[in-house]
């Protein structure tokens, strides 16, 4: 009788390790993979969030400038600020960040965002700027934009009803505004209770003060405290968020298309050779940089006391008018609109930036 005798063989220890090694392989791999297509997916949210924001900002832009009104008043400020180190890249290269800003009058259907009842008109005063924030600190003045984070920035578009609505409250005599009246008057209210013609005979004296409020931006000498210049956000104050048009946009830059040089302005350096001597910005911050308070500016028409005030560009005032308007240097053709985007979660770092242009020669 044959017997056979069965032998199993068992894995050695050289083989154990082997198999131990490739499944930690395979297991980092897949750690991987999952890991990049969460990082896909978070990045494709990120991108889709600030197209949405692109969208919102563009379609207003288009809706506001399509009903531009050339007979009415026109104040374009630009404000440029050195670009700290320890921030974010600088996207033109210039070593400043644009903080620019615009009010203009504009034709349309137009209606309120949270008086009620509802407030409606077809013409309405509009600003856009990027808003200061109420301080955390009770009794300090509100944050200005260059103390914000560039990801945590508001755009804001401050839109005023020109009405004649005898049901709604009497407008404040501006000669006897105090410094809280001046800040409602522009961060509360969403009309004036006026016409178009009411505001072009507006004093010199009310009106300096009036375009310091609504900009921010010191015209001449205005008599007002400069706590309550500009516009005021706070996200969770229902009485401002009727001016939230964007949150995130670290900068917004505005340009004009100047036919007399075939390039757009206002431009830090033109031909970015690192001279500032070519900057249509005013010079006088030391060092060869620009002045922190004297900035470049487009007042439309003259008369009664319209002006371009533009670095290293002259332009007549007489000729700042209706019939010489696709001429005149901070309005002309074609208003180029830059502006940087943050998405809410911080996925995108640097933001991105896009620009979009609006033509005024229609």
């Amino acid at each position: 009788m044959n017997n056979r005798l069965r032998t199993k063989n068992a894995f050695t220890l050289v083989e154990l390790l082997v198999a131990m090694g490739i499944l930690a392989m395979m297991m980092a791999f897949a750690s991987v993979i999952f890991r990049v297509g969460i990082d896909a997916q978070r990045t494709a949210i990120a991108n889709a969030e600030i197209m949405q924001k692109v969208r919102a900002i563009t379609d207003q832009l288009n809706a506001d400038f399509k009903g531009l009104n050339k007979d009415s008043e026109i104040f374009v400020a630009w404000v440029a600020r050195a670009v700290p180190d320890a921030m974010r890249k600088d996207n033109d290269l210039d070593g400043y960040e644009r903080f620019d800003r615009i009010v203009f009058f504009a034709d349309g259907d137009f209606q309120s965002h949270g008086a009620n009842p509802k407030i409606r008109g077809n013409t309405a005063r509009i600003c856009y700027m990027l808003a200061k924030k109420p301080s955390p600190i009770p009794g300090q003045p509100p944050i200005k934009v260059d103390g914000q984070k560039p990801e945590k920035r508001i755009l804001a578009r401050n839109q005023h009803i020109m009405t004649a609505d005898p049901t709604l409250p009497d407008f404040f005599d501006p000669n006897g505004f105090t410094d809280s009246q001046w800040f409602e008057w522009n961060n509360r209210f969403e009309y004036d209770k006026m016409s178009l013609e009411q505001w072009k005979q507006i004093p010199y004296e009310n009106k300096k003060n009036m375009l310091s409020v609504i900009t921010g931006i010191k015209f001449d000498v205005p008599t007002v405290s400069r706590d309550v210049w500009g516009s005021t956000i706070d996200p969770a104050d229902p009485d401002s968020i009727h001016m939230l048009l964007c949150d995130g946009v670290a900068e917004f830059k505005i340009q004009s298309w100047y036919d007399a040089q075939q390039r757009w302005v206002p431009e830090v350096d033109p031909d970015g050779d690192g001279d500032l001597s070519d900057t249509n910005f005013m010079r006088g911050g030391g060092a060869g940089g620009l002045d922190p308070e004297a900035v470049p500016g487009v007042l439309y028409p003259n008369p009664p006391y319209g002006v371009v005030q533009i670095n290293n560009i002259s332009y007549p005032r007489s000729l700042i008018d209706k019939e010489h308007f696709s001429a005149i240097p901070g309005l002309g053709r074609a208003l180029k609109f830059t502006f940087t985007l943050h998405d809410s979660r911080g996925i995108l770092k640097e933001g991105q930036t896009f620009t979009h242009i609006v033509y005024l020669d229609n």
